[in-house]
């Protein structure tokens, strides 16, 4: 599922990961914010990916009610339907988005639905032509070559995502946990996100943290020892 990267465009490419936060309770708003100003548009079409809840309608609600606040023309592409959906129909819907928000919940759940309803390319070339890409927990995770996922049972695994952007990543992160003895085999670069932050990538290279307060994220290399704090790009003033 590498992402496919031989291709030249003049058009800037965005995706903007948040590592976690209760968007029903505005702890995102300010990023929320962000990512509907960075399209560019007065009234983006925005196209919510709720797969990881088993596109549980609360959360749907939730982010309807948010979006339709900031000015967006929200859609919501429901993969648990029980109405199959042609792969038009699915085409249009996902291309036809400015931005694209995957929601939060199970990454293994997402990622089974997504290959059997053959989405992944439809998002991929969305990208292609400008289409920003956002998402919460799991739909900050899927965007990665990989990411550190935890069971019920405490256990953590390495987990592919689909290879959009580099290294792996760590939603939720939390300075007191633990260093995974699992990134420490793969020799990568690492991007930890506390709840309540998310970053930004322009064309694959990452500028910088949007945090609700004071919130961080970090960029953290080979030998994993110190961890270099990802330089503002954005305030709640702004």
């Amino acid at each position: 599922m590498d992402f496919n990267k031989n291709w030249k465009s003049n058009i800037e490419c965005k995706v903007i990961p948040i590592g976690g936060g209760l968007l029903r309770l505005g702890e995102t708003i300010a990023i929320d914010k962000f990512i509907v100003k960075e399209s560019s548009r007065k009234n983006p079409k925005v196209l919510f990916i709720p797969t990881a809840s088993k596109d549980l309608p609360a959360y749907s609600s939730a982010f309807q009610r948010v979006y339709k606040k900031l000015g967006c023309q929200v859609k919501i592409l429901r993969l648990f339907n029980k109405i199959k959906f042609s792969q038009t129909t699915l085409e249009k819907l996902i291309t036809s988005a400015d931005i694209i928000y995957v929601g939060g919940g199970d990454y293994d759940i997402l990622l089974s639905m997504w290959k059997k309803h053959k989405i992944i390319p439809l998002i991929q070339s969305a990208y292609r032509r400008g289409t920003i890409l956002a998402g919460l927990s799991a739909g900050c995770a899927v965007w990665y070559e990989y990411l550190i996922d935890s069971d019920e049972n405490k256990k953590t695994r390495l987990k592919k995502g689909l290879g959009m952007l580099k290294g792996i990543v760590i939603p939720h992160y939390k300075a007191e946990n633990p260093f995974p003895l699992e990134i420490r085999k793969t020799k990568t670069i690492v991007t930890a996100i506390e709840d309540k932050c998310a970053v930004i990538y322009i064309n694959e290279h990452l500028k910088g943290s949007i945090p609700v307060t004071r919130e961080k994220a970090f960029t953290i290399r080979p030998p994993y020892a110190k961890k270099k704090q990802v330089t503002l790009y954005f305030h709640k003033s702004r």
